[in-house]
């Protein structure tokens, strides 16, 4: 599994580098639906779901391929993670998130499913890069 840090140290733009973080996660995102990650999930308290799907995707039906952090350096409140997404039946897609998952509107479930690859407790490797876009 793939791990990036993507970080924006843009402090002189009056938006705080938001605009910097916004075009270097969509760059990511137009890379994965190159590989076939084309399917946008939104995370709900027990699941994820897409309105493509319209069906609630459990933990345990999904994998986490890749995560991509997005930081800015000016404003931790905008940092973003995104994770590629493959579901057991096939179907690729990505979800973006904040950077910290509040524990009192998900399930232990899917904290310990988003929290294990975020942090990189899953056994593989986490490694830390800094891509220029």
């Amino acid at each position: 599994m793939k791990k990036d840090l993507i970080t924006s140290n843009n402090t002189a733009s009056k938006d705080w580098g938001i605009t910097d973080l916004l075009t270097k996660i969509k760059r990511v995102v137009n890379e994965l639906e190159i590989k076939n990650y084309i399917v946008k999930f939104r995370r709900d308290s027990t699941c994820i779901n897409s309105d493509e799907l319209h069906q609630c995707i459990m933990p345990e039906d999904f994998t986490i391929d890749e995560t991509y952090h997005f930081e800015t350096m000016s404003n931790p409140d905008t940092n973003r993670i995104l994770y590629a997404i493959s579901l057991s039946q096939g179907t690729k897609g990505f979800l973006i998130d904040s950077r910290d998952v509040y524990t009192d509107n998900i399930s232990p479930e899917m904290m310990q499913k988003l929290e294990s690859y975020k942090n990189g407790s899953n056994g593989d490797h986490f490694s830390c890069v800094d891509k220029i876009y």
